[in-house]
């Protein structure tokens, strides 16, 4: 079982079966069982469901499946392994199967769809986006990518200035300054040049992890005088925080992370918010920006989504999009199954056209309250 990616995600809004698909969603604490008993109940709930389900050969059909995978469910639930969200995604009528996990709570969910049930994952995701943090010193530039509630320590930009103080192991080198040729008076104003230098050479790297990470982020933690320094050098197609504080060195991955959640949070705060002005300023002049259900779906069925918006919250039917406005078939996007919303099948629509989905909390989603908390950003 794997850690799940970004890259994954259009994967998953693909994964069907003409039977249907069984998804799982567990939280599982490590070295507690207390997870295994919450599965249990709530497989046991989907097993009633199904007993219910009007089309008997389908339900059969599923709950054979779900004694086949007593074995991988175990698998899945086992609390010595890692990540504390475990996800599942079975085909019913073949042998596909995927897992995943993340470092966040994903609920404990058990339902069977025409398609994997996304919702649960997004919910999950969207607070822990792919961030990056960069602790800039006189000693260098440490780099820790941070994702879905996980942070490892990336190679780093070590500087050799005198005085300088070292934290963690030197991974990448530039040259050491040398006296030689240089007046005693004129040297410290030399080490501050080659520390300027130094850091808008670092800026290449710390660029190239945000684009190849996808990092939506990027914090700089450190003297100010020295984070603007590495900010200006850097590429302006990114999100950047400079977070005046001093990092101890000895900080592990995951207490950089813990230290940095609050700005990584005000952050995603900012860059929902422009998204939602942008999308309704768009909106308003006859651009390419969509407000409201019925819009949304039309555009949603048309392909024309390009980012979805969405109210963290749900809880849309298919016949408040009629309702609205929206096309009839939006009764389709619903699905049939154990948990049909159309909250999910806007979802997996926009994905699997190659799409994004932002789910919104707080001011953002307030924003949109008089829209029905939805809307879209179109390719045309």
């Amino acid at each position: 079982m794997d850690m799940f990616e970004a890259a994954d995600l259009s994967r998953l809004a693909a994964f069907d079966d003409e039977i249907g698909v069984l998804s799982l969603y567990a939280t599982v604490e490590p070295g507690s069982a207390v997870g295994q008993t919450r599965m249990r109940s709530t497989l046991s709930a989907l097993r009633r469901d199904l007993a219910e389900h009007a089309d008997r050969d389908w339900a059969a059909r599923a709950e054979a499946r779900l004694d086949e995978l007593e074995q991988p469910i175990a698998d899945l639930l086992d609390p010595t392994e890692a990540g504390l969200g475990r996800m599942m995604f079975a085909q019913l009528g073949g042998d596909a199967l995927q897992t995943a996990w993340i470092q966040r709570p994903v609920g404990d969910v058990a339902v069977v769809e025409s398609n994997a049930y996304l919702w649960p994952l997004l919910a999950a995701i969207e607070p822990a986006a792919p961030a990056g943090v960069a602790r800039v010193g006189r000693d260098g530039v440490r780099l820790f990518d941070c994702r879905y509630g996980v942070a490892e320590e990336l190679n780093s930009v070590s500087f050799n200035l005198p005085g300088a103080t070292t934290s963690g192991e030197p991974r990448s080198d530039v040259p050491t300054l040398s006296r030689a040729g240089i007046h005693p008076d004129r040297y410290a104003q030399r080490v501050e040049e080659h520390l300027a230098k130094y850091l808008r050479h670092a800026a290449g790297t710390v660029g190239e992890h945000a684009q190849q990470r996808g990092w939506q982020t990027l914090v700089l933690v450190g003297d100010p005088r020295l984070t603007r320094i590495l900010a200006e050098a850097l590429p302006p197609d990114r999100d950047r925080t400079e977070l005046d504080a001093v990092l101890d060195p000895d900080l592990t991955p995951t207490e950089v992370l813990d230290f940095v959640t609050p700005t990584l949070t005000e952050a995603r705060t900012r860059r929902e918010a422009a998204a939602v002005q942008r999308v309704a300023d768009l909106a308003r002049a006859g651009g390419n920006g969509v407000l409201g259900l019925a819009d949304t779906v039309s555009m949603l069925q048309d392909g024309r989504v390009e980012r979805l918006l969405l109210d963290a919250a749900g809880g849309w039917s298919p016949e408040d999009a009629v309702d609205a406005g929206a096309p009839p078939t939006a009764v389709l996007l619903a699905g049939e199954g154990t948990a049909s919303e159309l909250a999910e099948g806007m979802v997996e629509l926009a994905l699997s056209r190659g799409g994004a989905v932002t789910l919104l909390e707080g001011a953002a989603a307030a924003e949109l309250a008089d829209r029905d908390g939805i809307a879209a950003l179109l390719r045309w």
